[in-house]
């Protein structure tokens, strides 16, 4: 561009801090140099012998004026072109930046202790526990989103609220979850199988089938069924710890079930076959608690609702025969609901008004 028609340098080193002296098309200024982005990889740490100690010369400037993959690194004195340092992190990711000490104490994850990783502090770099914090609840929404392709963030603990950090297929953006109500029942149990990913959501498969792990991709598979047991074993006290989030943290077909006072995985109670018979609101029923699920109930008994509270009750089971036809001008009212409520043979017919017992109809061939 065309600037001031002045020399007010001749050289770099007639520039302060690492300013350039450079051509503004007319003369000669001091200029901030040139931002390049950077190659991939990192410098390797700056206490290993590399041959160069010494030498405060700077042979490169920026990643830019090295050949091939190489980078411009610093060697404590002077800078120089460096193969990047290829070990592989330690596993975690650094917490949120925070303004801290602004010193180099280290460079590299190998240069901190244990677990810990070498994280910027916002101002420079030191050993840090890296982030374990657990995830929001909730999922990302699909990532059929198009954006700009930065990383606005690391992990959801750097998003506000609920929001959680979600890839849209090219970065990392802050973004509300994922609300939509998940299908009923649990994933089986994951197997290995084709590496591809043919779902994202429940909302993506037909009828009840749900969005399941195969231990490489997503497909779309029939639903594990199973309600959780009691809170309680009797004469058991729950751990109180939570040793699973969600089913998906239990092996096999066990669930994510609370125990009283946490959280552990437990074989899915399976309800006793049969139906519980239907309500009566005419008879007036005790209202406690007498039984919580069929576990609790002797031989075939299931626990059923009385409409007020629980008891053990026998499962319906329809007597033989049919309801004779209906006939007008009976009586509007519930005398029965079901066939159980009616003596002997009797069945609970609709006499076109109401419901009261009556004896079958037996047919003639």
């Amino acid at each position: 561009m065309i600037g001031l028609c002045a020399e007010f340098c001749s050289g770099d080193d007639d520039c302060p801090g690492d300013s350039k002296c450079c051509s503004n098309g007319c003369g000669h200024a001091c200029t901030a140099p040139y931002k390049e982005k950077p190659k991939p990889g990192v410098c390797p740490s700056k206490d290993i012998d590399i041959g160069f100690l010494g030498k405060c010369v700077k042979s490169c400037v920026n990643d830019g004026d090295c050949p091939n993959d190489k980078k411009c690194c610093s060697i404590g004195c002077g800078r120089h072109c460096m193969a990047p340092y290829t070990e592989k992190p330690k596993p975690g990711v650094c917490p949120k930046k925070t303004i801290g000490v602004c010193v180099e104490s280290c460079s590299l994850d190998s240069d901190c202790p244990n677990d810990e990783k070498c994280c910027s502090n916002g101002c420079g770099h030191q050993c840090t526990a890296p982030y374990t914090e657990n995830p929001k609840p909730g999922v990302c929404p699909k990532k059929t989103i198009r954006g700009e392709c930065v990383k606005s963030c690391v992990n959801d603990g750097d998003c506000p609220n609920d929001k959680k950090c979600c890839s849209i297929g090219c970065g990392r953006h802050c973004m509300a979850p994922y609300t939509e109500k998940p299908k009923p029942g649990v994933c089986p149990k994951k197997t290995i199988g084709v590496c591809v990913e043919s779902c994202s959501l429940d909302s993506d498969c037909p009828n009840d089938e749900k969005c399941c792990s195969n231990g490489c991709g997503h497909q779309c598979t029939a639903p594990y069924t199973g309600v959780c047991p009691k809170k309680t074993i009797r004469g058991v006290a729950g751990v109180c710890v939570e040793s699973c989030v969600n089913d998906g943290d239990c092996p096999n077909d066990e669930k994510c079930c609370s125990n009283g006072c946490g959280h552990q995985c437990m074989a899915p109670y399976t309800a006793k076959p049969g139906v519980c018979p239907n309500k009566n609101p005419g008879v007036v029923r005790i209202c406690i608690e007498a039984c919580s699920d069929d576990s609790d109930c002797l031989k075939d008994e299931k626990c059923c609702s009385t409409g007020c509270g629980h008891r053990c009750t026998a499962p319906y089971t329809a007597k033989p025969g049919v309801c004779p036809v209906k006939t007008l001008g009976g009586v509007c009212k519930d005398s029965c609901v079901d066939d159980s409520d009616c003596p002997n043979t009797e069945k609970c017919c609709s006499n076109g008004c109401g419901r009261q017992c009556r004896a079958p109809y037996i047919g003639m061939c």
